[in-house]
């Protein structure tokens, strides 16, 4: 009866450490589907426009990705004047002109001008030193937002009161 119930306990014993390795195996494979499934998504992994990030680290990855954007506009504003002899008229016409561009539609500049987040001020004959496109909203924590220049490559981060006066200057 001893020897019986020893070899029943053998036996069972067997055979969990033969099934063992299948249900560690199941295991396995569930989670790393679920690792697939799920979305990696890189919180500094920024997308152009909007308002401004949240925090001051998004806001910083945010920064960098629309001062280059800034700069698009800038780029394509100046190629506009060079194109045609005169600065665009309003913000249609130059719209008209980024819709035209593969390369502008693939940079987000026409969505940008679109969606409101980055406004431009059309002043005939603009200067070097006058603004011509910035961010809408300004980031609270700091009152601070991206300013681009007439010359369409400068782009500063000025305060709300600095960023006021640029803008009387005009």
């Amino acid at each position: 009866m001893i020897r019986s119930d020893a070899y029943r306990i053998v036996v069972v014993l067997l055979a969990i450490l033969m099934l063992a390795p299948t249900w560690i195996g199941c295991a396995k494979k569930k989670k790393a589907e679920a690792e697939a499934e799920a979305p990696t998504k890189n919180p500094l992994n920024v997308q152009p426009g909007g308002p401004p990030a949240q925090g001051v680290v998004r806001r910083g990855a945010q920064r960098q990705v629309n001062q280059q954007l800034l700069r698009n506009i800038g780029q394509y504003y100046v190629l506009f004047r060079t194109e045609r002899g005169r600065d665009p008229k309003d913000l249609q016409e130059f719209l008209a002109y980024l819709n035209s561009d593969p390369n502008a539609r693939s940079a987000h500049v026409p969505q940008a001008l679109e969606s409101g987040w980055v406004v431009m001020v059309f002043t005939p004959n603009i200067s070097g030193n006058q603004v011509l496109a910035y961010e809408k909203e300004a980031f609270q924590e700091f009152q601070n937002r991206l300013v681009l220049f007439g010359d369409g490559n400068s782009v500063k981060l000025l305060t709300e009161p600095e960023f006021q006066a640029a803008l009387k200057a005009q």
